[in-house]
């Protein structure tokens, strides 16, 4: 039998339209669950509200359920007669053991009821997985006071149960080295270690062998030092205080003394420092060269010497400097 052409042209026409009825249906219903998942996604899970006079409290919570890498969005929404001053509270003792990541106070907004909109939020992170009681908050507004309901919060472990402890898994056994490597690494190792003994040993013979500093005394702590240490004997005490003035005038006054006499010392004395002084240092001088040649000491000589000598150091001593 022949169906008319009439009839061919309607199952033509009916074919096309559920080839594309069939994907516009999928698409239409694709979008539509997805519109309506983040529909869903974007309203809290918790939400409750509380009305005391003319005061109305909203608590929200983006999640009462989460991992321990998770975090908690809590929001309060404040509903007051904008002569009322909106106290909210520190939430980090109610919260505990969450702890606040980060808080803020949205502007304040006028509501068609001619109340106003005071808004807080708050991002809470776990610490440990377990279950927590968020404790009950009292927010002010003017003379009212309302109390808000414990929540209840769940906070889940990636770990598996029943783990007794921690372990590293799937990890790669290391590759095993080749006879030619294992000698290269012996080999760095070997001089690394010696390179380490080398350098420890060069720093032990630096600390032991190191100069010790030797402090260089000005002229006149010299002298007084010297002064301190003198022979009881009349001629060796004479010889010790005359190479004691001696090795003063040199060190003060940079004068070549080591090795020459008296008459030769004499002439380089600066009589621009020491016009005053020149005759008496003189006749010391002369006096101890001739002890010291003659071998016979006069009475007292050897006193007199010792505080001249300890006078003069001290009045020609350098000051020091500022």
């Amino acid at each position: 039998m022949i169906a008319p052409k009439g009839s061919v042209l309607y199952f033509n026409v009916l074919r096309a339209l559920r080839s594309f009825a069939l994907p516009l249906l999928l698409l239409l219903s694709g979008c539509s669950k997805e519109a309506a998942e983040q529909a869903v996604s974007a309203e809290p899970v918790l939400s409750r509200q509380y009305r005391q006079g003319s005061v109305t409290v909203i608590v929200s919570a983006s999640e009462t359920n989460i991992p321990a890498a998770g975090k908690i969005q809590l929001m309060i929404d404040v509903h007051a007669p904008p002569t009322a001053e909106v106290v909210f509270p520190d939430i980090g003792c109610f919260v505990e053991p969450f702890s606040v990541a980060n808080g803020y106070g949205e502007p304040l907004q006028g509501l068609p009821s001619g109340k106003h909109l005071h808004r807080r939020v708050w991002t809470l992170v776990p610490s440990l997985p377990g279950e927590t009681v968020f404790q009950s908050l009292e927010i002010s507004a003017g003379s009212v006071s309302v109390k808000t309901e414990p929540i209840n919060v769940l906070v889940t472990s990636l770990l598996p149960q029943n783990l007794d402890a921690f372990e590293i898994k799937d990890i790669a056994e290391p590759v095993a080295l080749l006879p030619e490597e294992e000698q290269k690494q012996r080999l760095w190792l070997i001089l690394s270690a010696t390179a380490g003994v080398i350098a420890f040993l060069t720093f032990v013979i630096q600390r032991i062998f190191r100069p010790e500093k030797v402090i260089v005394l000005a002229p006149h702590e010299a002298a007084f030092q010297a002064l301190e240490n003198l022979p009881d004997n009349g001629l060796e005490k004479i010889q010790a205080l005359t190479e004691i003035l001696l090795a003063f005038i040199a060190g003060r006054f940079k004068l070549p003394t080591s090795g020459s006499t008296v008459n030769e010392i004499l002439p380089l004395l600066p009589t621009v420092i020491l016009p005053e002084r020149n005759q008496p240092l003189s006749t010391f001088l002369l006096k101890s060269e001739q002890v010291r040649f003659s071998n016979k000491v006069p009475a007292g000589f050897a006193d007199e010497l010792d505080q001249y000598i300890r006078s003069f150091v001290e009045e020609m001593k350098e000051e020091p400097c500022d």
